[in-house]
């Protein structure tokens, strides 16, 4: 097997599977409840491996939830800052910050540029026939 079609599955492969997680934490979040939240925790910075801020907000019933995100953020988020949150009505424990990331577009086209990359080895290939 050519080295360019074999780095075109690798990518083609890689690129499918992010692909697939944006495509359904976007799916799972898009039909939830938006909230204004805040900030409680990040503890991110120089001297800690966490990057997982804890935030806060209240449901249409007025019930506070406390939650940390299960993604990392290369945001860097202070105590006390507003955050628009997403979260299931059903199930509140699972939201997410509002954010593109968050919801898993960055999984999404990080898949397509692998996808994109993937193309442009097997044309590659093609063409060296």
């Amino acid at each position: 097997m050519p080295v360019s079609v074999f780095l075109a599955l690798v990518f083609g492969c890689v690129g499918a599977v992010l692909m697939g997680i944006g495509l359904s934490r976007r799916r799972a979040s898009r039909d939830w409840q938006q909230a204004q939240g805040r900030i409680i925790a990040s503890d991110w910075g120089l001297n800690t491996s966490s990057r997982y801020p804890r935030f806060e907000w209240r449901d249409e019933d007025g019930n506070l939830h406390m939650h940390e995100s299960s993604m990392s953020s290369w945001r860097h988020y202070r105590k006390g800052d507003p955050v628009p949150v997403r979260y299931d009505p059903t199930f509140p424990k699972r939201a997410v910050i509002d954010t593109p990331v968050q919801r898993g577009a960055s999984f999404f086209w990080l898949g397509v540029l692998l996808c994109s990359v993937s193309g442009s080895f097997l044309l590659v290939e093609l063409l060296l026939e």
